[in-house]
């Protein structure tokens, strides 16, 4: 008997593989085609057909939820692992905090900062900038911030943060402006104390 003359017997289309164990049963019954889809249907076949596709359904949810489990124990055992190295690689390479000697130290803005130096506006920096060191003033962008480094035990930087440096004036001799001059490569510059230093970021 043929998938579609069991289809059109029973009103039921089951699966291919479905229909291969239906087969079975019927090469098994004593009767002919039509007494054993009469059978099937009469002895709740459809039925069980469909209750063993409920229990193939929640046999591979489960089996899928189970897959689930272990790979995300996997992933968070590997996320521990990673963290460890992590930790451990972080403590070898005994990072410290590094200042780049060419420009102005944190303790030394810090010193003028608390002095309680005067905070310019960007429109008065740019104004001291472009008419003390001739910059063109349409060019000059004011920074408020620089990087924050450390340097490990082979001599290697990271930037790990930022910094806040405000302009600040108390004096031509004694303040201080961290800047960028655009053009086709940008420029960094540091005013201290009225004197004009490149900044190395």
């Amino acid at each position: 008997m043929m998938l579609h003359e069991f289809t059109d017997l029973t009103g039921f289309e089951p699966s291919v593989e479905e229909y291969a164990e239906i087969e079975a049963q019927y090469y098994a019954f004593d009767g002919d085609k039509k007494a054993f889809c009469s059978h099937f249907v009469r002895n709740g076949g459809v039925q069980k057909v469909y209750d063993k596709r409920l229990e193939t359904i929640e046999r591979l949810r489960s089996e899928q939820m189970e897959v689930e489990k272990n790979l995300m124990q996997y992933l968070k055992e590997k996320d521990a692992r990673i963290a460890r190295l992590e930790a451990d690689l972080e403590k070898e390479q005994e990072w410290q905090p590094f200042e780049d000697e060419h420009n102005v130290s944190q303790a030394e803005y810090e010193k003028l900062e608390k002095a309680g130096a005067r905070e310019l506006s960007d429109e008065e920096a740019t104004d001291m900038i472009a008419d003390e060191f001739g910059f063109d003033r349409s060019k000059i962008v004011i920074v408020h911030e620089v990087k924050k480094f450390e340097i490990n035990r082979h001599r290697r930087c990271r930037a790990v943060g930022m910094i806040p440096r405000k302009a600040l004036f108390e004096a031509w001799d004694w303040n201080y402006i961290v800047f960028n001059v655009r053009g086709n490569v940008t420029h960094g510059y540091e005013m201290h104390n009225g004197e004009l230093q490149q900044y190395w970021a």
